[in-house]
């Protein structure tokens, strides 16, 4: 997400939320979500291992534009090989249209309220980029209706919600003092607490029946 240079910024999740990954995944806890996506017990300790190494490290890929990679490139990497290997065609472009709509969901509520500020509607002073990520994980799961899906258009929609806050920032003349981090800086990582969201949605709400049937033909 983008940030006013010399903001200070809240206590991220991030971290936190990464740790437990590891230690639900050691032992196991989570490997019926990790069937559902198609993805390894293996594959899945390595892009953890890797967000958790790669979040120091930042690339500038224009002028008030950047990507972590720990929490950026490793999730976008990710959410992207998931989305061209889905079992079917169905899957891909039910994913795709959920990428549009979490999205458009992300943008509009960047419009309301800004990041790196406290938000208006809880007591708790909540840092705007968790009502982003909160944003994201329940549109994604419902417009993508599977694991799947539903966390390729959580990680995607805010990456595609950071680039048009991005490009309308350019056109209306970027200012010094704001920095666009796609995905979110460093630990703040709002594609991963997304996408976890989303598939922690997925866990509790359950698949529609119509997608765990076309699934098990597979």
């Amino acid at each position: 997400m983008w940030y006013n240079r010399g903001v200070t910024a809240m206590m991220p999740a991030g971290p936190i939320l990464l740790v437990i990954l590891l230690v639900l995944i050691c032992f196991g806890l989570v490997d019926g979500v990790l069937e559902r996506m198609g993805v390894s017990h293996r594959h899945a300790l390595l892009s953890v291992g890797a967000m958790l190494a790669g979040a120091a490290l930042e690339i500038d890929l224009a002028p008030g534009l950047s990507i972590n990679v720990g929490t950026g490139v490793v999730p976008l990497a990710a959410a992207l090989y998931l989305m061209v290997t889905a079992a079917t065609w169905d899957e891909s472009a039910r994913a795709f249209g959920a990428v549009l709509a979490t999205a458009g969901g992300v943008y509009l509520v960047g419009r309301w309220f800004p990041p790196g500020e406290p938000t208006e509607l809880n007591l708790f002073l909540m840092d705007a980029q968790y009502l982003y990520a909160m944003t994201a994980g329940l549109v994604g799961f419902t417009a993508g209706r599977s694991h799947r899906a539903g966390f390729v258009a959580a990680v995607l929609g805010v990456m595609m919600a950071d680039l048009t806050h991005y490009l309308g920032y350019l056109q209306d003349g970027l200012r010094a003092d704001v920095v666009v981090h796609l995905g979110g800086g460093g630990f703040w990582a709002t594609t991963m607490l997304a996408g976890v969201l989303a598939l922690l949605v997925a866990a509790f709400v359950g698949e529609p029946r119509g997608v765990v049937a076309k699934g098990e033909q597979q």
